[in-house]
């Protein structure tokens, strides 16, 4: 018996299959932020620039967190 090719998909019934179904995740998956090359040097590179923004993240939750009901 002949086996057939790995890209052969003849054998499965894709016929009530969706397109896009994981679309929106994927996109709210992969954020980009498009920085100046001048910027991204002198921040220290890509680790520089999301170490930075890692901190502001984490400060901002704090600044939530020790804020009195009014």
């Amino acid at each position: 018996m002949a086996r057939k090719s790995e890209t052969d998909l003849s054998r499965y019934d894709l016929s009530r299959g969706s397109r896009g179904k994981y679309v929106e995740k994927a996109q709210r998956s992969f954020d980009t932020v498009v920085v100046d090359k001048k910027v991204s040097a002198a921040l220290g590179g890509p680790e520089g620039i999301n170490a930075i923004l890692v901190a502001l993240a984490e400060s901002m939750v704090h600044a939530k967190k020790r804020r009195r009901a009014a």
